[in-house]
């Protein structure tokens, strides 16, 4: 990314990105004059931003205490289950279909959630489209990292040591690590089928729908000569102009995020995560780009100065994942005593502590190093300006 930044002169995009057409006509944006240019800069009514901010802030955590609720009841229904099967060898059918539910409602969540994330936003009125699409990606995943991740966080961390609607759910000997496998593998495994389908699937099916509706509507006049007949006939231009718009990348970005997050949080307890996804990112190259062939409208050009709040996403989630697989190893598993058999509760927590602050340590020292741009690109990038200056000067 630093590199791109230097080569692609993108540095200083965001101070010299304009405002949105929706900024300009909104009513509570304001006008006035610049202090020292003579031009109309323009700015939101910060009453207005502060309600809108306050009221999407109330909407996301109602969407997330009722994510936790419904976990929750999931929860609780599948343990039901595998009680009624388990006299019956069919224990694993009851923790199927509970977690066939989990990655259900996760999906229905999120697209509901689409929606009003759409709706908050723009209630927001952001100047920039950096700016609008920042505030997108931050309510969306305050909310996407509880939905996502609370069914396999429940059962690693709540499970053993909550009771959950005055039920007492513990795993089989208080070990809950084959369970939270068997949850993460169906949600997973389950999400990522659908949202292929989803994603490439039902636009193309519902473009040749669409195409063929519009192809038999024409047909359906009575025709008088040859020349007409050909006329109705669609061009591959005319079917091209029939097609969905490209949404963006928004998707994308975050369907991968939600598959690193997958991938890293839970590794302790499911590593063969890693190989499905690799699996399926080796598929969706080939699906995105018969997409963007075949199913979309060819996408506008957009200019970025970088991947924006993604990139502090994915910092989050890579220091999240080392505080929650010390605590899978430490405290979720019973791995420890393999190699401390004797080992006292309170040396468990300083164990489990102490390896995880040397994970933090050189993950900073890592960051620390690789953060700066290569020197090579900023060379280039150097003579290119001094270059322009001396054309400019002349």
């Amino acid at each position: 990314e630093k590199t791109y930044q230097h080569e692609w002169d993108t540095l200083t995009f965001e101070d010299e990105e304009e405002d949105r057409k929706e900024f300009i006509q909104n009513p509570y944006t304001r006008e006035r004059m610049h202090d020292y240019k003579n031009e109309v800069v323009r700015y939101p009514d910060a009453l207005w931003r502060n309600i809108a901010l306050c009221l999407s802030a109330l909407v996301v955590c109602t969407f997330i205490a009722t994510v936790i609720a419904v976990v929750c009841a999931i929860a609780l229904f599948k343990f039901r289950l595998v009680q009624k099967f388990q006299p019956h060898g069919l224990s694993s059918v009851g923790k199927a279909i509970g977690g066939c539910c989990q990655a259900t409602s996760i999906l229905v969540f999120n697209k509901i959630y689409q929606y009003v994330l759409s709706v908050l936003t723009d209630f927001e009125n952001w100047q920039t489209e950096t700016q609008y699409e920042d505030a997108t990606i931050a309510k969306d995943f305050c909310f996407k990292i509880v939905n996502a991740y609370f069914a396999c966080f429940f059962v690693a961390f709540v499970q053993n040591n909550m009771l959950i609607y005055g039920v007492d759910m513990h795993c089989p000997e208080w070990h809950c690590m084959p369970e939270l496998a068997g949850t993460l593998a169906a949600v997973f495994i389950l999400q990522l089928t659908i949202a292929q389908f989803m994603e490439v699937g039902l636009p193309i099916m519902k473009n040749r729908v669409r195409i063929f509706l519009k192809e038999r509507a024409a047909k359906s006049y009575e025709v008088q000569s040859d020349e007409v007949e050909n006329a109705l006939v669609m061009s591959p231009e005319e079917k091209e102009s029939k097609l969905d718009n490209y949404s963006g990348v928004f998707e994308e970005y975050q369907e991968m995020v939600i598959q690193f997050g997958y991938v890293t949080l839970f590794a302790a307890a499911f590593p063969l995560t890693a190989a499905l996804s690799l699996m399926n990112n080796l598929v969706e190259i080939r699906t995105d780009a018969y997409k963007l062939l075949k199913g979309v409208q060819r996408p506008a050009t957009k200019v970025a100065a970088d991947i924006g709040t993604w990139q502090v996403i994915l910092d989050i989630i890579s220091t999240c994942c080392i505080l929650t697989n010390c605590a899978l190893v430490g405290f979720t598993s019973h791995g420890l005593f393999f190699y401390f058999p004797d080992m006292t509760p309170v040396e468990r927590v300083w164990i489990t502590v102490i390896c995880e602050h040397c994970l933090l340590i050189f993950k900073a020292v890592l960051d620390a190093i690789l953060n700066d741009p290569p020197k090579e690109a900023l060379e280039a990038y150097e003579r290119r300006c001094y270059l322009r200056d001396q054309v400019l000067a002349e």
